[in-house]
């Protein structure tokens, strides 16, 4: 998309005055996006996340040409829960949101997610300085969809069943309110046809979340 040059530099004086008044150096997610570490989004510089978010703030866009020449877009903007999606490229989103501690510390959360073609999701926690930290998460298992005592024993081999479903494609967002993070199972998506007809009446398709709780992530 095409922007106005003077457009384009009153918004970068605009981002820029923002980004240094007193009230953003509160842990906002704003700030938390814009002066992450490149490494942590290699897609985009500092310069086009600023830009992302002051277009769509300014109504003039939701979309910028990020380092590498493409699109990416802004999929969701939400101070209030402190959240942000991207769509890097047609294939990876990046998702961003801030986590409160019991001790009232910051945190957050970035849920990498490529889709190629079925969707599978990392997700990992920093502190402040940008260090990793240890908030503990274990992936679920494709398994854990598979509702294995409805599986009938004389026309289904079990174990096959449980086989099929032992390569996970789990995608992973943060949840639009509160402190959850929602996992959902793609599996299905890639098996073959043939073994998805056998397999899908016994597979549910309710996502699973998890509540943050002290520093542990529990099954809700």
């Amino acid at each position: 998309m095409k922007k106005n040059p003077l457009l384009r530099n009153n918004l970068m004086v605009a981002g820029l005055l923002l980004l240094a008044s007193p009230l953003v150096q509160s842990q906002t997610i704003e700030k938390w996006f814009v002066n992450m570490p490149d490494v942590l989004n290699p897609t985009l510089t500092k310069q086009n996340r600023m830009e992302l978010l002051e277009y769509h703030k300014a109504g003039q866009g939701d979309s910028i040409t990020n380092r590498f020449g493409h699109q990416t877009y802004l999929m969701g903007y939400d101070s209030l829960q402190q959240k942000i999606v991207v769509k890097n490229t047609p294939v990876s989103t990046f998702e961003m949101k801030i986590f409160k501690l019991e001790d009232s510390t910051s945190v957050v959360g970035i849920i990498r997610t490529v889709c190629a073609p079925v969707c599978l999701s990392s997700v990992e926690f920093y502190d402040t300085a940008w260090h990793k930290i240890p908030v503990q998460f274990t992936m679920p298992k494709a398994i854990e969809w598979l509702d294995v005592k409805s599986i009938p024993a004389d026309k289904i081999d079990v174990q096959w069943a449980k086989n099929l479903m032992g390569i996970g494609f789990i995608s992973l967002h943060f949840a639009e309110k509160g402190q959850l993070l929602v996992a959902k199972n793609n599996t299905l998506d890639f098996i073959s046809a043939e073994d998805r007809k056998v397999i899908a009446p016994y597979v549910t398709t309710t996502d699973i979340s998890y509540e943050l709780k002290g520093r542990i992530w529990k099954r809700k």
